[in-house]
């Protein structure tokens, strides 16, 4: 089976998990309605609200938009815990629901739908306001564009980290907590792994909130340049932006 038929498989697949969450039977499904606020404790209109099941389901997440007041609705939803969060990324508030983003900080806005509670009402504030970083990946001999792997973390707190293939491409803008020490670690197939470095040679960089870094990363080719990856070597690396397989394998530093 190709890369491509085993990819469409499991969106098959996924498409038909998340349908059992959403729709379930009505006699065993929940609603959850609120609002979303800002820090003035206005409402926040085109803001991205998201139910996340507590059980550690890893499929498509419900989600709803805000309308012009503020309010959402997220329905057909099965019996059990939930945790409630929005964002609003075009703003630069990112969604919360990734620790890469809250630090495991912010206690989150939970429901517990059941027979007794098939419907929840639930106040839903933005987080806090982020950075950014933009710019361009690519070969530092011919300029040619690169895809590469990437891993951002939290230097204070390790375990809040974010890595993958695709998080940051060729061309890329991505928020990043705002006033926190991050580290970087950039690689890809045939080219020394490139980390982040101040003039100072401070390896965190740090971006207040609404700013934006610029970046021009550009990877130096190595000796295994000459050697085309595998197959399974491409498969592995494209699957981490689903499973977070390849690219959580961090290559060696020299």
């Amino acid at each position: 089976m190709s890369f491509f038929a085993k990819k469409l498989r499991l969106a098959v697949v996924l498409a038909l998990t998340c349908g059992s969450l959403l729709a379930q039977d009505s006699k065993h499904a929940g609603v959850i309605r609120g609002i979303v606020l800002d820090a003035t404790d206005q409402p926040v209109e085109d803001a991205r609200v998201r139910a996340n099941f507590t059980s550690g389901f890893s499929g498509i997440v419900p989600s709803a938009h805000t309308d012009k007041s503020g309010q959402f609705v997220i329905r057909h939803l099965v019996w059990g815990e939930w945790y409630v969060t929005a964002s609003k990324e075009q703003d630069g508030y990112p969604d919360e629901s990734n620790a890469f983003y809250s630090g495991f900080g912010p206690s989150l806005v939970t429901v517990d739908l059941g027979a007794d509670n098939l419907e929840q009402f639930v106040i839903v504030h933005l987080g806090q306001k982020a950075g950014s970083i933009s710019g361009t990946v690519a070969d530092a001999e011919t300029g040619n564009p690169v895809e590469p792997c990437a891993r951002l973390q939290r230097k204070n707190v390790p375990r809040a980290s974010w890595s993958g293939y695709g998080l940051i491409e060729s061309k890329f803008h991505l928020l990043i907590p705002a006033d926190t020490e991050i580290t970087l670690m950039i690689w890809a197939w045939g080219y020394e792994p490139w980390v982040y470095k101040n003039n100072d040679g401070d390896d965190a960089l740090r971006v207040h909130a609404s700013n934006q870094l610029k970046l021009q990363i550009r990877l130096t080719p190595n000796h295994d340049r000459g050697r085309q990856p595998t197959d399974e070597e491409l498969k592995k690396m494209r699957e981490s932006g689903i499973s977070g397989g390849g690219c959580d394998d961090l290559p060696p530093l020299r």
